[in-house]
């Protein structure tokens, strides 16, 4: 059989685009390319026949396939770690608005819930590529996703210090920014995607309408920044970026202000804070 044949059949069965990632990865292709330059010729598609199959049942393709695309970069994922979003780029986007309007040299950044390391990575190469100086760190409660995060960390040749943490239970001091895309999803919302079972509950679900672990990050970080406020007589700024979903805004917003931390800016699916 040959390529153009078996895509023909694969693509009744599932999305074209998903068929031609399968086969690349199957093939080892380096890009989709290579499925027009040998189109006509026969190759061995056992391998491909399964990963389509596990696409027909309902995995997401970027576990079938071992990675998915973030801001530009693949980034290595497994069943163990959240699936990156493009909604989550815009907390890059944040962060570097904030560097860029504080007009930070040299910038401490932590970001609570890491799962495949993707948004600290990412931010370290793009302030590598900007010339500011970052120290950035990745908790997770998860030791499994903390192993794909250094993975993609040592793939991407990067420095990001990474390590296990319940929340900001073994962090001594607040840096400059906070980073958080910590469950959220309501059990009770009726329209999840049927994907969201392949994922892992750990970082996807969240009691209290999806809000409990960002009341509770928000209480520790007030509950340090007050403490830090008491022994320091010139306090520096700092600020803390949220990922949520928009039908939940309004009432964080509400709790953090409660807190002491002071409306930003809020769009799409990113809120930011300063305290």
């Amino acid at each position: 059989m040959t390529i153009s044949e078996w895509l023909k059949g694969a693509k009744e069965k599932i999305p074209s685009l998903d068929a031609e990632l399968i086969l690349c990865s199957a093939l080892n292709f380096d890009d989709r390319v290579d499925i027009v330059l040998y189109a006509d010729q026969e190759f061995d598609f056992k391998t491909a026949d399964e990963m389509v199959k596990k696409r027909e049942s309902g995995v997401p393709l970027a576990y079938i396939v071992g990675f998915k695309e973030f801001y530009g970069r693949n980034f290595k994922v497994d069943k163990n770690v959240l699936i990156p979003r493009p909604e989550t780029e815009q907390i890059i986007i944040s962060a570097l608005s904030i560097i860029d309007v504080e007009k930070f040299k040299n910038v401490r950044i932590l970001d609570v819930g890491t799962g495949s390391g993707c948004i600290p990575i990412t931010l370290k190469l793009e302030l590598n590529s900007e010339g500011i100086n970052s120290e950035i760190f990745g908790i997770d409660v998860s030791e499994p996703a903390l192993k794909i995060a250094e993975e993609n960390a040592k793939s991407l040749d990067v420095d990001v210090t990474f390590f296990n943490s319940n929340l900001l239970e073994k962090v001594d001091s607040l840096p400059d920014i906070l980073i958080a895309n910590l469950p959220y999803v309501d059990m009770n919302w009726d329209w999840k995607s049927e994907e969201l079972k392949f994922e892992p509950a750990l970082a996807l679900f969240a009691e209290d309408g999806g809000l409990k672990l960002i009341k509770k990050l928000i209480d520790e970080i007030a509950e340090k920044d007050s403490t830090y406020s008491k022994t320091s007589e010139l306090k520096s700024p700092k600020f803390l970026i949220l990922e949520a979903d928009t039908s939940q805004h309004d009432e964080i917003i509400k709790y953090a202000k409660s807190k002491g931390l002071n409306l930003i800016n809020h769009s799409n699916f990113a809120i930011s804070f300063k305290f």
